[in-house]
């Protein structure tokens, strides 16, 4: 058995102890702990605290995994837990998280940490230099699920990717999972790597592009709103495309949600501009007397 052969039929996780730990749990740790240190380097380049990031961290992620799994069981009740013991909504090691509802958890549980803990931060900017980080945690995530065997589109020439690495084209010759394989000669559309390449593009556009390119007129609040943008296109445009095996809910569920996105990200810029000067005098006003204008510290 050569290289290829051995890696086409990769193992789903790694055993300790008895224990499994699946490969795409592995990947999403990987990609949230870039996104905290991305999140704290931005901050700490804009002059603003980024201590308080690492107690964010340790809130926001775990509620972005239940976000992440509330979200999922409730597109898939009637398909998948409806007729199961409702225990069966905890057992998150069997897969299931959708990262929409991830991701609204996690940034609502981090940006209540922040008010609370710290009320006179500005809130809105460091959301602005952490959130779009997310992209990259995201696309990170989704080069798991290749390991599942997962996230596929219809079957495609194989020729038409021939660029790829021979063990990745050998593993879109079928959809273990799914139950079904594509004809001689063809293999299934990766889309997880196509989202995985347009999030990483998106984090550079938004971060590097957009956060520079706007100078005297950013805004706190552009940062997440280009994220929104950017991450709903790319949904709204790839969940049309896969297989129905792997579409969550009915066929529109996750469209809906990626359109709900893009409209909460025009909104919330044009709400940026708009409040501008009121969301700044807000936080300003927070601060403690004996702070003066030493920022965020």
């Amino acid at each position: 058995m050569n290289i290829y052969e051995l890696l086409a039929k990769l193992p789903t996780g790694i055993k300790i102890f008895g224990f499994e730990i699946r490969f795409y749990a592995i990947f999403i740790l990987i990609g949230a702990v870039l996104a905290y240190i991305l999140g704290r380097y931005f901050t700490r380049k804009e002059g603003h605290d980024d201590k308080i990031l690492e107690n964010v961290f340790y809130c926001a992620f775990p509620a972005g995994i239940v976000g992440a799994r509330i979200w999922y069981v409730i597109a898939e009740w009637s398909k998948e837990f409806a007729h199961q013991p409702f225990y069966k909504v905890f057992y998150i090691w069997e897969g299931g998280l959708a990262i929409q509802g991830g991701v609204i958890l996690g940034a609502v549980v981090g940006i209540g940490y922040i008010m609370i803990k710290k009320p006179h931060y500005h809130v809105v900017r460091i959301a602005d230099y952490c959130i779009p980080g997310i992209l990259l945690a995201q696309a990170i995530g989704r080069l798991g699920n290749f390991f599942n065997a997962e996230v596929y589109g219809k079957c495609i020439e194989e020729s038409s990717l021939s660029f790829l690495p021979a063990f990745v084209l050998e593993q879109l010759k079928y959809n273990a999972q799914g139950g079904y394989a594509c004809a001689p000669g063809e293999i299934v559309t990766p889309l997880f790597l196509i989202e995985a390449l347009l999030n990483t593009a998106g984090f550079f556009v938004i971060m590097f592009g957009i956060r520079k390119g706007l100078k005297k007129y950013y805004k706190a609040g552009d940062l997440i709103g280009a994220y929104l943008i950017w991450y709903g296109t790319v949904r709204a445009i790839l969940e049309p495309m896969r297989n129905p095996t792997y579409q969550m809910g009915n066929n529109l569920t996750s469209v809906w949600m990626s359109v709900a996105f893009i409209i909460g990200g025009v909104a919330l810029i044009v709400l940026a501009h708009i409040f501008a000067d009121k969301v700044d005098a807000f936080f300003e006003s927070r601060r403690p007397k004996d702070e003066g204008k030493v920022d965020e510290q």
